[in-house]
């Protein structure tokens, strides 16, 4: 009977295990990365968008906040980048979610909706992202 396999083997399982796990880790933290860049993507295209239409009051309230969401994206993206504490990260999402939900408070508004649809359309990009990144927040 050859028992060093058998003797082997929980040591390799725990380092399979080990790596599996370390392999999870650097995933979840490159999908973070990753849904950071297409926000900070998507909410300067966003913010650029409503710059080129000009500003009435109303663009011009909704152009401010696009402003600030695309600011804080790109923090939290630079953050993630540089491997920033986690305190550091934690404050600039807190920021990117401020942000984006005053952002999609102004754009609630049913009058603005109905003059704006590839705004809208526009925003959807910026949802999906912000949706990923909220997941990969609660994930890390």
């Amino acid at each position: 009977m050859n028992i060093y396999p058998r003797r082997n083997l929980v040591p390799l399982s725990a380092c399979a295990v080990a790596c599996l796990l370390t392999a999870c880790a650097t995933n979840r933290a490159q999908s973070l990365r990753e849904s950071a860049s297409r926000l900070d993507d998507a909410s300067s295209h966003f913010s650029s968008q409503l710059q080129y239409q000009g500003d009435d009051s109303r663009r011009g309230r909704v152009g401010s906040d696009a402003q600030t969401l695309a600011r804080a994206a790109h923090d939290l993206e630079h953050a993630l980048d540089r491997h920033e504490s986690r305190d550091n990260i934690d404050s600039d999402y807190h920021r990117v979610t401020d942000g984006y939900e005053q952002l999609h408070t102004q754009l609630a508004d049913e009058g603005y909706a109905d003059q704006n649809r590839q705004l809208l359309v526009d925003f959807d990009h910026v949802t999906a992202a912000y949706r990923d990144v909220e997941a990969g927040m609660s994930h890390r």
